[in-house]
């Protein structure tokens, strides 16, 4: 007790007080603007995880979409493919064979069901050749079917070429616009 009285009048005596508070506001201060800032990636993505820990897509509009397909190209990406989705159901993704890009469709929810028809229309509209396959991936909230279908559009084109069809299909099929933003999925 004796220690604390003897720290207490040395505070007193020095003023540390003074020099001191100023200092822990200013640590407080910068250690609070560092976390803020640490939700923006140095290539300007946003990413919106509090949690480092917890895995949230990077967000992107489509002007951005020619750099994340040359990173997939490039094999700078965890799979060789990419795709956007803005609301779950206009999830596209741009899938890549001997460096020319497609874009394939799954209808995973049963409201993605009715835009296999539009983009089967959309392909014929363009001259792309379509296949029908699947992932082998159990629909969300149907089961008339084993496999969720899938809408391969052969588009097999460049990246300029393969973001002109994205931004076709999103903006005339799903009614998204050059605002909207989009997940990187996968």
């Amino acid at each position: 007790m004796k220690v604390y009285r003897i720290a207490i009048n040395m505070i007193k005596q020095t003023k540390i007080l003074k020099f001191i508070i100023p200092i822990v506001v200013f640590i407080l201060l910068y250690a609070v603007s560092t976390i803020r800032n640490n939700n923006v990636r140095k290539d300007g993505i946003q990413s919106e995880s509090i949690n480092p820990y917890i895995p949230v897509a990077a967000q992107i509009t489509m002007d951005k979409l020619s750099g994340v397909l040359k990173n997939v190209q490039a094999g700078r990406t965890e799979y060789d493919f990419t795709g956007i989705c803005a609301n779950g159901v206009d999830c596209i993704y741009f899938m890549q064979d001997n460096g020319k890009f497609y874009i394939d469709f799954e209808a995973m929810s049963k409201d993605q069901l009715p835009y296999l028809n539009t983009l089967k229309q959309f392909a014929k509209e363009h001259n792309y050749p379509i296949i029908e396959t699947t992932y082998n991936n159990t629909p969300i909230d149907y089961d008339h079917v084993k496999f969720a279908p899938v809408l391969s559009l052969k588009v097999n084109a460049d990246i300029d070429s393969i973001v002109h069809v994205g931004k076709l299909i999103e903006q005339t099929i799903f009614k998204n616009n050059d605002q909207t933003i989009y997940d990187i999925v996968p």
